[in-house]
């Protein structure tokens, strides 16, 4: 494997492991605390069954990382899109009429996404080497 090709598999491995790894530890802190900041208390249970947050939150780090690695135009664009999908899926649920407790989790659960989406960027930038290029070739 030559040289350039192998500097490019650690760009990305490093960024992918960045942006899912540290995506998910960072995101699920900064919800922790600023659920706790607010005194929300415990989240109220689904009507139904959903997917766990942190698989929605791991596939949509890989798959942004990898659109701003890879420099698709209009990445940007489609982050803030799936944030808008995902806040309106949350907020039209039948128990967010009714339990008027829910709508402050599903706020944070956007502020929560807006960071992630800082980390699948962050991450994509490593991985096409515009950030930490120097740090990431010496391992």
């Amino acid at each position: 494997m030559p040289l350039g090709a192998l500097v490019q598999v650690k760009l990305w491995i490093a960024g992918l492991v960045f942006s899912a790894i540290g995506g998910a530890i960072c995101t699920g802190f900064f919800l922790y605390a600023l659920r706790g900041a607010m005194s929300l208390g415990p989240k109220p249970k689904p009507s139904v069954p959903r997917v766990p947050p942190w698989v929605t939150g791991i596939v949509e780090r890989v798959v942004f990382c990898t659109l701003v690695g890879l420099d698709v135009p209009g990445a940007a664009t489609a982050m803030m899109g799936w944030l808008a999908l995902k806040l309106a899926t949350n907020w039209n649920r039948k128990d967010m009429e009714s339990n008027l407790k829910a709508r402050p989790f599903a706020f944070t659960a956007l502020l929560a996404g807006l960071v992630s989406m800082l980390f699948a960027a962050l991450g994509g930038m490593v991985c096409r080497g515009s950030l930490w290029s120097k740090y990431v070739v010496g391992i």
